[in-house]
């Protein structure tokens, strides 16, 4: 029993943040319900944008180790973001981004990669290790979800290295920044 009430609560809370009227239903024969929509258009704009963000490091940190740890979160991420990409393909799903402005946990925000490209030195470390920090903690979170409530196994497994891939980013992340 709370196993489904944690999976309509994460996707509550993922739409719940969104002024969009949802992601319509999927075909009447596809194996993926309304969370694995709702995960999917959710974590490809969620990688893209902490990917971005990771990327300006080798140019903008100040420190080696936050260096470093951005480049642990890159790599890992390019590759998932690929699978995703598919995935969401195999959905049906458009390459829009439906959460495009909306300011949501974990989202890296276009005026937060601004402020990343302005930025440099200690200041920029802060503000990236934050939030590839948030990121990581609310890939976990949206991971679990769609385990719990996804309704296509190929999803479900894939949000599962997305999960812990989030724990090993959390991980590289720890008492940097």
């Amino acid at each position: 029993m709370r196993r489904p009430l944690l999976g309509a609560a994460v996707v509550a809370l993922i739409m719940g943040g969104c002024a969009t009227t949802g992601p319509g239903p999927a075909p009447a024969a596809s194996p993926f319900n309304p969370t694995d929509v709702a995960w999917l258009q959710l974590v490809v704009p969620m990688t893209e944008n902490a990917l971005a963000a990771a990327r300006l490091a080798p140019g903008h940190a100040a420190s080696p180790a936050v260096r470093a740890a951005a480049d642990a979160v890159a790599a890992p991420a390019e590759r998932l973001l690929t699978r995703l990409k598919s995935t969401r393909d195999r959905a049906g799903l458009p390459a829009a981004d439906v959460h495009s402005g909306h300011k949501m946990p974990g989202m890296v925000t276009a005026a937060d990669l601004v402020a990343l490209r302005t930025g440099s030195g200690a200041e920029f470390d802060r503000r990236l290790v934050a939030l590839l920090r948030a990121h990581a903690a609310q890939l976990v979170v949206l991971a679990k979800g769609e385990q719990t409530s996804g309704g296509d196994a190929g999803t479900r497994e894939l949000a599962g290295e997305v999960g812990a891939e989030g724990a090993r980013q959390e991980q590289a992340l720890t008492g940097l920044g």
